[in-house]
């Protein structure tokens, strides 16, 4: 993609006092650009609002908006109540994405975007805690604009001059922007790098835990992700991969970080009945496939099988409910407890079979 300021004529670029204005802004500040510039950006807190307000929309367009208000403004409430623990200067909003990918993503500004495969595959709220703790420690560190500005130094007088724009509030700037949040569209996707990534690992963990939740959740669910990336043979979030040395790292990481966290005093909550019943309904797989979750309140005497048996007509998928839910299959179930199970349905959740209380 080019980052010509002049070639797009009169079809709404830059005029020719938008561009000199931003060269003559760029060709100073680049004058006292360290050599070294992955912890700097090129544009201040102003202008991530405005790259991740241009996005959001395209962001929606690609991978889709869930409709469930319920499951919505669940994931919001759960995100506010983490970064309200954070030292956030930034105005958060929290959506679900109809996508059946194992990932998570944020946009400069507080966009934060969790697809429903992510969702589907945790297990309690601390561990979504976490992961939205993740996401908001890339839009609080921001490390998109960093990021951007170590990738684009050789077209650094252009982007500074986007940034200066932006943070004018120049509605010039817009395709510019737009052009810039589609580069950071990579790293929503792949990651921000390695050292990016264990500072998130970190740093959400110990948002999570001044919110009040268990860190030692998501040290878990990053185990699960590495199993099931050797057993499935594919990336999952932010590039997790299980064959890399650097994904042992930041698991051993975040388990010594989570460690430390529980000494501190406060409470810690996982949650997991409340956050699986919230799930409920939720479309799972390939929307094609119309499968969806449905969540099972344990009887006294179930076990994996019979569960299984009873409810999926086939005891052999006891290994999967064991999957699915992060258990041995054969694992003593507690009685009140939800388990997740897989399920044909509709397009709603009217059209499923609903456990009693």
């Amino acid at each position: 993609m080019g980052w010509c300021t002049l070639c797009a004529g009169d079809g709404g670029g830059w005029s020719r006092r938008h561009f000199l204005f931003a060269l003559s802004q760029a060709s100073l500040a680049a004058a006292f650009l360290p050599r070294q510039a992955s912890g700097i950006s090129i544009y201040d807190e102003s202008g991530d609002v405005t790259i991740g307000r241009e996005a959001d929309p395209e962001i929606l367009k690609r991978f889709g908006y869930y409709e469930s208000p319920d499951l919505q403004n669940y994931v919001a409430q759960v995100g506010q109540r983490v970064v309200a623990a954070s030292d956030t200067r930034f105005n958060f909003q929290f959506k679900v994405v109809d996508h059946p990918s194992v990932n998570a993503m944020a946009l400069p500004g507080g966009f934060v975007y969790i697809t429903r495969g992510i969702l589907a595959e945790m297990n309690d709220e601390a561990q979504l805690a976490a992961v939205l703790g993740h996401e908001a420690t890339h839009v609080n560190s921001r490390h998109g604009a960093k990021l951007m500005t170590k990738a684009m130094a050789t077209q650094i007088a252009t982007l500074l001059g986007v940034g200066a724009a932006a943070a004018a509030g120049s509605g010039g700037a817009a395709s510019a922007v737009a052009m810039i949040s589609n580069h950071l569209a990579t790293y929503m996707l792949l990651g921000y790098g390695r050292d990016y990534e264990v500072e998130a690992d970190e740093v959400g963990l110990r948002y999570a835990r001044r919110a009040g939740y268990d860190p030692r959740r998501m040290v878990t669910f990053l185990r699960w992700m590495r199993r099931n990336d050797l057993l499935r043979g594919q990336r999952l979030y932010h590039g997790f991969d299980a064959s890399h040395p650097d994904t042992a790292m930041r698991i051993a990481k975040a388990d010594t970080m989570s460690h430390l966290l529980i000494a501190e005093p406060g409470p810690m909550e996982v949650r997991t009945n409340e956050f699986r019943a919230h799930l409920e309904g939720l479309r799972y797989g390939e929307a094609k496939d119309q499968r969806r979750i449905r969540t099972y309140v344990v009887k006294p005497g179930d076990t994996l099988a019979s569960v299984a048996r009873t409810e999926l007509n086939n005891e052999g998928r006891r290994y999967e409910l064991a999957g699915l839910n992060d258990l041995r299959d054969d694992a003593t179930l507690t009685p009140g407890v939800r388990l997740k199970l897989v399920v044909s349905g509709g397009s709603s959740t009217m059209d499923l079979k609903l456990t009693p209380q």
